[in-house]
This record gives structure tokens, C-alpha cells and sequence, in this order.
């Protein structure tokens, strides 16, 4: 499957030159023009009331604010510079920190780390922490101890941070739903409950930490 190309810096404002392209964009997504108003319960025309950030409805004048349970709410910074934002998020391979905003946006470091925390709890609550369920795949890897010479391989070294994987397994394909958590093997015996509903795990490789999970309760169906 190919991956879909991001928009590009110039499509970006020449779809959202302004706020009040972005304040559009944020009602048509949530609400749209012919929606049955809230109050008179006719389906009506919003019509823009520029003194707020808000929509009036065509028959009783009901106001809808669209920013409303958003990251933007009572925010005093510009929608176009929070919709900026959060395209660098949606377009890096890497993250973007509030350093990284400040420059970017010509905002202070602290409204920098306050948008970011927002868009970071945002994209967290989009995407979803559902636990994982049907077969599932498990596997952990080492990272770090960079030292020469044999006594640097292996599990044993102290300085390496162990990575826990699970891969919730699919009948057509593999789900996109992998869970790939810094660990060490203590936490092992508690965090998979968390992240899965008891399905039997297949594992990569008979590991410790594969061991330890066995250890609570945990059904191995195979290994690959």
C-alpha cells in the first residue's frame, strides 16, 4: 500500500490562509450547513457572527462555536498558527518540540509547550489506546550498552534498555496497532493486561521477558 503524500507547506495556506479559513474548516467538520439547530430543532443556515468565534442559526439565532472542546478553545493565539502546528506534528518522521514551535510560529517557549502538550493529548485521544485482542505477536529487542568486545553482547548488560513489542495479528494482514514499550522485566508482569484482553500471544523468540510474561498466566500459541 502506498503511502499517502503529505500536503505540502504552499497547499497548506493556500488552503488556510487565515483564521477564518481555519474557523470554516473546524465547523464544516463538525457541524456543517444544514444541521438541525440544538435549540429550535430546524435544520438550518449558520451564518458567521464575526464579534466571536461562532456560527448563528438562520431561524432562532443559536450560537455554535465550533472551537469548543478543542485544543483551541479559550485560546488568545491565532487558529491559522495552532492548525501550522499541527501540521508540523501530522508531516514529522521525528516529533516537533516546543523549541522547534517557537522558532517556527515567532510565539514565546511557554504558549510553544502549551500547544504542543494540547496536540500531543489531542492526536493521543484520536488515534486510541484500545486494548488489543485476537492473536497477537510479541517480541523484544535491546537498545544501547555500546561497548567493544564480547562482553558487550547479550541480555545481561546492565545499560541496555529492553523494548517489548505486542502486534495484534489480523486474517488478511498484520493490524496497524503495535505497541513498542521501553521496559525492563519487572513492569512486564503488569503491563500487558493493560494494553491487550487475554488472547493467546504468539512469540518471536523464547526470551526472558517472553518468560516472564508466561510466568502471570499468559497463553504462548507458538513462536515464529
Amino acid at each position: 500500500m502506498k503511502e499517502k503524500p503529505s500536503i505540502t507547506i504552499r497547499a497548506f495556506f493556500q488552503q488556510f490562509p487565515n483564521d477564518e479559513a481555519c474557523l470554516a474548516h473546524v465547523f464544516e467538520a463538525r457541524f456543517g450547513q444544514g444541521r438541525a439547530c440544538p435549540k429550535c430543532e430546524r435544520k438550518a443556515n449558520w451564518y458567521r457572527i464575526k464579534a466571536e468565534r461562532a456560527y448563528s442559526c438562520q431561524w432562532c439565532g443559536h450560537h455554535l462555536h465550533p472551537t469548543a472542546g478543542t485544543p483551541f478553545e479559550d485560546s488568545r493565539t491565532p487558529l491559522q498558527l495552532w492548525f501550522y502546528a499541527i501540521y508540523l506534528f501530522t508531516t514529522s518522521r521525528h516529533g516537533v518540540p516546543a523549541k522547534e514551535l517557537e522558532r517556527q510560529l515567532g510565539v514565546t517557549y511557554k504558549t510553544a509547550w502549551r500547544m504542543a502538550h494540547h496536540i500531543r493529548m489531542h492526536m493521543e485521544n484520536i488515534d486510541g489506546d484500545f486494548p488489543l485482542f485476537g492473536e497477537i505477536e510479541v517480541d523484544e529487542t535491546y537498545v544501547g550498552g555500546q561497548r567493544k568486545g564480547p562482553a558487550a553482547k547479550g541480555r545481561s548488560l546492565v545499560n541496555k534498555a529492553v523494548v517489548f513489542g505486542m502486534l495484534q495479528l489480523l486474517r488478511k494482514m498484520s493490524a496497524r496497532a503495535p505497541r513498542l514499550i521501553p521496559t525492563s522485566f519487572l513492569p512486564i508482569r503488569t503491563w500487558p493486561r493493560s494494553v491487550t484482553s487475554m488472547p493467546p500471544l504468539t512469540t518471536a523468540s523464547g526470551n526472558t521477558s517472553t518468560e516472564t510474561v508466561m510466568s502471570t498466566g499468559w497463553k504462548i500459541s507458538g513462536s515464529i
